[in-house]
Formats: structure tokens, sequence, C-alpha cells
């Protein structure tokens, strides 16, 4: 029976339980609770400037309720971490960051008009393009005296009003009787109508207060909670509006030359100039959170790209946040069933599993994992990869590989990629990231377990740059690595055993040193799988590259495919 009072009814018991949590749940669903984060950025006088790549991260997240959340946002390109590496997840969420995470995260198209508001002034010149599409797709409207309000925070009647529009444009109705639900329904603007889109999808839940539920249109919305209803509106787009799936599988190929690829700007950039030179992709947009629950969503405009780009394969990759699904059958059962219905639903070709950091004790759990992901994935007519750390026959068994089995893995998957990079890395010692000797043994090794042809190299299109003295290193892309050296006139070498280019230069009375793999070396390697009879290359990823790199590739792509 589909009346307000059966749905009063409904919120009644959720209320009940979000009144169990100690937190107001501030629009999200019963069972979260937020949390501050603590942590705070490293920093030092006359380091390098903010890093333009590399796997940054924020560091004030880890712990916190959304967490999850913010990082599916992250991998997927909606977010950006700033110099700080803060994200602050307990502030309030202003009109220009909501405007800006909407408009990456909806793909919404670049505005034909600029902004003609008021205080236009204040809103940075480079977040204008995000928030120009948000406003001329008619999400986001300014106020009567004609302001933007751009550090304002938004208020939950605002934000609910953005998604329902979106809602609005795919047909829907909103009904104002779904505002009875709440003790302060009466409270909730005329101009808020496209809100009841969202509570009657149950995409919004009110906050607990005696003895009903309240919506609170006035009340702001943190930045933890507007990032768990971005991805929650993006789920419900993605199983509701996605387009029809990829009817037509890439051929296969003879030698893989591939990517992973987050949907950033940069990204979407380099796929539309570039992508034809590459034969896979893998699409990172999902990932594992508490509980075995699948979190993320798909990208319409790159399974427009793929669907337009036969020769190329498009896969989904899965990573994973946490990792009690290995020991959970439940968990592990429900997971699986999700990624297939993602998988038919799109049509992707396969699934990447990135499941790092999984101890030595649950391996054989991992493996039996994978082994069942592999018999449901082919069964299905779809293939499966996983990417593991690399592993030499001197090194068996170290914390960081004794998970992984290459022979027993090698024996169920289509593609098994070593991640032959972090030779060394940003918390230790300057030195190469994937040198080329240790690229021959991880090779040698992986062939000498399982079919050649099913191993892949991992190739690292960023590098970093250290303190000397501290051995803190930050992450850039390849591009922005010779950046770097030209901005302090370092002069940039080569060091031929490794096969990578490196620098070092003063500042701030401090030595700081690179390394990175260049446009040679991304050939070099290329050439070495190829001579060694392996399956291809696969380069993390092509949001990070550089320009240089793309001709190794073309080349490749048309001599050996």
């Amino acid at each position: 029976m589909d009346t307000a009072l059966s749905w009063r009814g409904r919120f009644r018991r959720l209320r009940r339980a979000a009144c169990a949590v100690a937190a107001a749940l501030s629009l999200l669903p019963a069972g979260f609770a937020a949390a501050a984060g603590t942590a705070t950025a490293p920093g030092a006088p006359g380091a390098p400037s903010a890093a333009v790549g590399g796997d940054a991260h924020f560091t004030d997240i880890a712990g916190n309720w959304a967490g999850g959340y913010i990082q599916t946002l992250l991998d997927a390109g909606v977010l950006r971490v700033p110099p700080d590496g803060l994200f602050r997840p307990g502030a309030p969420v202003t009109r220009l960051s909501f405007a800006v995470w909407v408009s990456r995260a909806l793909e919404l198209p670049a505005a034909t008009a600029p902004l003609r508001f008021t205080d236009t002034a204040q809103i940075p010149q480079a977040e204008r393009p995000a928030v120009a599409a948000a406003v001329s797709s008619g999400l986001l409207k300014g106020f009567p005296d004609g302001s933007f309000q751009p550090q304002a925070p938004i208020t939950r009647a605002q934000l609910a009003t953005v998604l329902g529009r979106n809602l609005e444009a795919h047909g829907q109705q909103p009904q104002a009787r779904f505002t009875q639900i709440f003790l302060d329904g009466a409270s909730i603007p005329a101009w808020a109508l496209p809100a009841t889109i969202l509570i009657r999808d149950e995409l919004i839940y009110g906050e607990p207060c005696s003895p009903e539920a309240c919506f609170a249109p006035a009340a702001d919305t943190t930045r933890a909670e507007a990032t768990a209803l971005i991805v929650r509106f993006m789920e419900y787009l993605s199983a509701h509006y996605h387009q029809a799936p990829l009817a037509q599988a890439a051929p296969p190929a003879a030698f893989t030359l591939g990517m992973w690829y987050s949907d950033t700007g940069q990204g979407y950039s380099n796929l539309q100039t570039y992508g034809g030179s590459l034969n896979e992709l893998i699409y990172g947009g999902y990932d594992i959170t508490t509980g075995g629950v699948l979190q993320g969503f798909d990208s319409p405009r790159t399974l427009t790209w793929a669907a337009q780009h036969h020769a190329t394969a498009l896969w989904m990759m899965v990573q994973a946040s946490s990792l009690s699904f290995l020991t959970n059958a439940q968990q592990s059962q429900a997971l699986l069933q999700d990624i297939v219905g993602i998988v038919r639903r799109a049509g992707y070709a396969g699934v990447d599993f990135d499941i790092e950091g999984v101890p030595a004790a649950d391996g054989p759990a991992y493996t039996a994992f994978i082994t069942r992901a592999a018999a449901l994935l082919h069964a299905m007519g779809d293939e499966i990869s996983v990417a593991v750390p690399s592993e030499t026959a001197t090194d068996l068994g170290q914390w960081w590989d004794a998970a992984y089995n290459y022979p027993e893995l090698g024996r169920v998957v289509d593609q098994l990629i070593m991640m032959a990079y972090d030779y060394h890395y940003a918390g230790g010692t300057p030195g190469p990231i994937s040198p080329l000797y240790w690229d021959r043994a991880v090779i040698a090794y992986a062939s000498s377990v399982m079919q050649p042809s099913k191993v892949v190299l991992g190739m690292p299109a960023y590098g970093y740059i250290w303190n000397a003295a501290t051995d803190a290193g930050t992450a850039y892309w390849e591009s922005g690595m010779e950046n770097e050296a030209h901005l302090y006139g370092a002069t940039i070498t080569r060091d031929a055993a490794a096969d990578e280019a490196t620098f070092s230069y003063q500042s701030g009375g401090a030595t700081y040193v690179g390394w990175f793999v260049d446009a040679r070396g991304a050939a070099d390697r290329i050439a070495l799988a190829h001579q060694a009879g392996i399956g291809g290359v696969m380069a993390w990823r092509l949001d990070y590259d550089t320009t240089d790199w793309w001709p190794a590739f073309a080349a490749a792509l048309a001599r050996w495919n």
C-alpha cells in the first residue's frame, strides 16, 4: 500500500534504529555514525611543490564512518587531494564543493555560457567550468539577489533538491505527500519539492528526533555526509538508468597493451586522445568496503567510448579497503553476485581484482575467493585478472607477497598483473622505482610457474621525489617529474642499469632526489615483455602519463597485434 501513512510507519522503524547510534545520521540510513578524522598531513619548508599525480590519498579519513565513500569518489576522479592531504570530513560542505563534486560525478557536459553571478569572482577559475556545468544543467541555481554564495554551507534542502532535479530530468515526478514522513515536513520549502523523489526512493533519510524523524531542511550537511549521498545516488543511477551493455567484445589481443584508468578530467582527455593505442582499459570505480559491501558506479562516458572503440576491451577493476569478506562465506557470496550483476549490466569484458595487503594467514582464503570468482565469470564468457605484488625466485614468502600464490592463481585467472613498481617507495630511501633488472627477475619467476601468456608486467607512469635527509617522498605524474626537474634547474640523467631517469636539486637547504620511468624506459619495458614471451604490459595509470609515452604503445600495437 503506497501511502504517506505507510511510509510514515516505515520511517518510524528507521527512526528507532537511528536513535540506537550515538550520532545524528544527517540524511543517511540507520547504522552509520559520524566520526571526525584527526590525522594531519606532513609538510616541510623547501619541499617540492604540490604533487600533480601519483597515488595521492587523504590523511584524515582512516577510521571515519564515510572513509569508504570518500575513497570511492577519490578513485572515481570526483575528489582531488589538496596539498595538505586533508579532506575534513566533519566540516560543512560548501555550495562550491558540492557543485564541483556533482558535476564530476554526473559527467555533466561543458556549459556554453559563462557564469554571471554577482560573486562569480569568488569562485576559483579552475572550478568555474564544473560550477557552470551544474548551473547550465539546471541542477544548481543562484539566489534572488543574483549571488551564488560559493563558500556558504549547502543546506540539506538545497543538497536534496539538486539531486532531485537530476531525477526529474529522467522523468520522475516529485510528490509533496512524502514530506509528511517528517515531523518538520511543513518547513520544507516549496522550491525543495524535487527532494521528495529521493525521500520516496529511500536515498535520503531524516535525522532522529523525538518522537519521529525530522528532515531539518535548513541544517548544514557535512562533507562526509555529502560524499555518502553522492555515492548512493550514483549507484542508484547506475542500477536504474544505465545504458545498454557493451554488445561487441574486443578481439583477443596477441599482446596486451593496457592501462588502468580513473575517470578524472585528465584521464578522460587522455582516453579520447590516445586510447586508440591501447587494446585493454581497466576502469577503476568500485571498492569493497566494510562488511564486504561493494561501493562504486560506472562511468557512462567511458562506456560510450568503449562502445565506439571495439578494439579496446573495457574491464572493471575492484579494489578492497576492507578484507573481511575473504573469511566470511556469506559476505563473499553476496559480493560476487553483486559483481556479476554489474558485469552483466554494463557488459565489461572482465574483472580485475586489485586486493592488496592480504595477510599471509588469509592467503588460502584469497585464492579460494579468486577461484570462485573465476568460475562465475568464465561461466558468463567473461575473463578475470588479478593485480598482485611482484615476486622473484629469491624473495618468496615476504610479508608483502606471502598471501599471493602465483602457481595456484595462474591456474584459474586469465591474466596476472605483477605490480612491478615501488621497488623504492615514498617512505623509504631514494632509488629506482621499477629497475629493469628487477623487472627481468619478476618476469622470469612468474613465467616459470604459470603459462607465460597469462603474465602481464605492471609499469609505473609516475615517479617519486625524496628529501634525501628525511626519506620523505612525494609522488608525481611522469610529466610532473620532468616539470619539477625543469622548475629547479635540475639535469635529468639516465641510470643504465635501472633504465630509469633520475635527477637531484637543492631547495631550502635540503637535497631532493627524483627517480621515474621515462618514455625510453616505457618503450624498453614493452620490448622486454614481448621478448620474454609474456602476455603484455599494464601501466598505472592513464591520467599519469605524458605524451611522449604514446609512440611506444602505438608502435607496439601496430607491430604485435
